[in-house]
């Protein structure tokens, strides 16, 4: 049986159904326990998640924990997908250049 979350504020845009709910207990001067994954999201409104897991089931979340939530590796990807990427510099110029440097952005695209 699915449980559902409501929540005093309205949530963030970027959730959406597929992203994943984790809870944090608030200890006393702010600081917070190690994120505990709760479920899969199966529904969002404006101030409420419902996850499907048995409100009964452990982590139980209560008034007062901080929620978080993550995104499915592969949701969201965009860039070039593929094994290997063969690269090419060239100087065209008739005086000498000094490569200052270079930066790439890698994911994994398939198992």
């Amino acid at each position: 049986m699915p449980e559902k979350i409501n929540f005093s504020n309205k949530l963030n845009p970027s959730l959406q159904v597929g992203d994943y709910a984790y809870k944090c207990s608030v200890l006393t001067g702010g600081i917070t326990t190690e994120p505990v994954f709760v479920e899969e999201i199966i529904d969002v409104g404006d101030t409420y998640i419902i996850v499907k897991k048995d409100p009964a089931a452990f982590p139980a979340v209560s008034s007062g924990d901080f929620m978080l939530f993550s995104k499915r590796v592969e949701a969201n990807q965009s860039g070039i997908k593929g094994y290997y990427a063969d690269i090419t510099f060239k100087n065209h110029s008739n005086t000498a250049v000094e490569l200052f440097a270079i930066s790439s952005e890698v994911g994994i695209s398939s198992k």
